[in-house]
């Protein structure tokens, strides 16, 4: 087995273990599959980028990938590992059918809120993860869409 093939086999069993919503639940993340998915990205963005390349081809909703490819949003992902290194989750404010709302803290112990947006049906799929940031006094969301 090559060393690529072994780097994509083990980033998809943790992605799968990621998934799974006991596992979820256990560390914080609500056992619902808003959760899951947006515990899973987490993972993935503090694994590297072969593991959000994968993570985002097999669990961002297919109308997402439409409008903006992978390719792309491995190039965002990029910056934003450069910038803010490993995630931490630290709170969970709204989890909804359609929404999660969380403080995820930084490499630098700076937090942020996260909006993972996700479809509901047919099945659980990610649309998009924005970036809720203070602004001059009040807050403004700046999207990025993994």
């Amino acid at each position: 087995m090559t060393h690529i093939t072994r780097l994509l086999a083990r980033s998809l069993l943790v992605l799968g273990v990621c998934l799974s919503p006991a596992v979820a639940a256990a560390e914080g993340w609500p056992a619902t599959p808003e959760g899951a998915l947006a515990r899973g990205w987490v993972n993935a963005f503090c694994s590297g980028e072969d593991s959000m390349r994968v993570y985002l081809e097999r669990h961002m909703a297919p109308k997402s990938l439409a409008t903006r490819s992978t390719r792309v949003r491995v190039e965002k992902y990029r910056s934003l590992r450069d910038q803010y290194g490993k995630l931490q989750l630290t709170r969970v404010f709204t989890s909804k059918p359609g929404e999660l709302v969380v403080r995820l803290m930084d490499s630098n112990a700076k937090e942020r809120e996260f909006v993972f947006a996700t479809q509901t049906a047919p099945v659980a799929k990610l649309l998009s993860v924005s970036i809720r940031e203070q602004q001059s006094g009040h807050r403004g969301m700046f999207g990025f869409h993994p």
